[in-house]
């Protein structure tokens, strides 16, 4: 599961990014995968601070997401995301977030929290996630920025930072799949989630805002290696099973 908060804070007198204990959680992405029987599957949804969703509704989505989750990625998340929502959740007064504690204690070198900002800097200086995003070919920030919360939060522009937000999570959990591909060597780590998430987004009228994801560097190049990958291993069980059919009928007349 990878997921994204969007937060506003205080502004520092010297135009410096305010301290993260200061910063409030306003919306939130989560942009979940699962694969079974070689079938993936994905649940993609974004929460918006309002009148129907309070800062309480929001640490528990991430505690219900994050219980639920074998692998929890983000970018920037150990230093960032999940500080904040740790916090939060204790100024809520909501003391049995077990699974949003663990994912906020996780050991940084641990295999639970894939802190994508640290896993692609080797640890080192971090950069942005559009400059990893943009040169792996998968859309991010195509309508606003992190910056351009803050007025659109004031201006109720809440629709606007939903979306932003989903289009945030997703992006994580695609560049997930690229990085799970790079260091296990294994091309179908990529190809074969991406390219069902592109169905599944054009296939759900509610995920309309993000279809850059249908048609994008990173899906183009993918979705012909799925297809490709999916005939072969198709014509594989098929021979398969003619081989077994045929060792049973050889075995039958003896």
């Amino acid at each position: 599961m990878a997921y994204d908060i969007e937060t506003i804070a205080p502004a520092m007198p010297d135009g410096s990014f305010p301290p993260w204990p200061t910063h409030r959680p306003v919306a939130i992405g989560f942009a979940a995968a699962n694969r079974r029987d070689g079938n993936w599957s994905f649940d993609i949804e974004a929460l918006v601070l309002g009148v129907s969703t309070t800062e309480t509704d929001l640490v528990r989505a991430a505690d219900r997401r994050m219980a639920s989750a074998e692998i929890i990625t983000g970018y920037n998340s150990a230093q960032f995301d999940a500080l904040v929502l740790r916090l939060r959740a204790q100024r809520c007064r909501i003391w049995d977030a077990k699974a949003l504690a663990d994912h906020a204690a996780a050991h940084r070198y641990g295999g639970d929290h894939a802190d994508l900002a640290d896993l692609y800097a080797s640890y080192g200086r971090k950069v942005s996630l559009s400059a990893i995003a943009d040169e792996v070919g998968i859309p991010v920030k195509t309508d606003i920025g992190g910056g351009d919360v803050a007025a659109l939060w004031a201006a109720g522009e809440h629709e606007r930072i939903r979306q932003y937000v989903a289009e945030d999570a997703v992006a994580t959990l695609c560049l997930y799949f690229a990085w799970s591909a790079s260091r296990a060597g294994e091309e179908a780590l990529v190809t074969q989630p991406m390219a069902a998430l592109a169905r599944h987004i054009q296939a759900t009228p509610d995920l309309h805002h993000l279809s850059a994801f249908v048609d994008y560097s990173l899906t183009r190049w993918c979705r012909p290696r799925s297809l490709k990958a999916d005939i072969s291993a198709a014509l594989e069980r098929l021979t398969n099973r003619l081989r077994r059919e045929e060792e049973e009928r050889s075995f039958a007349t003896h």
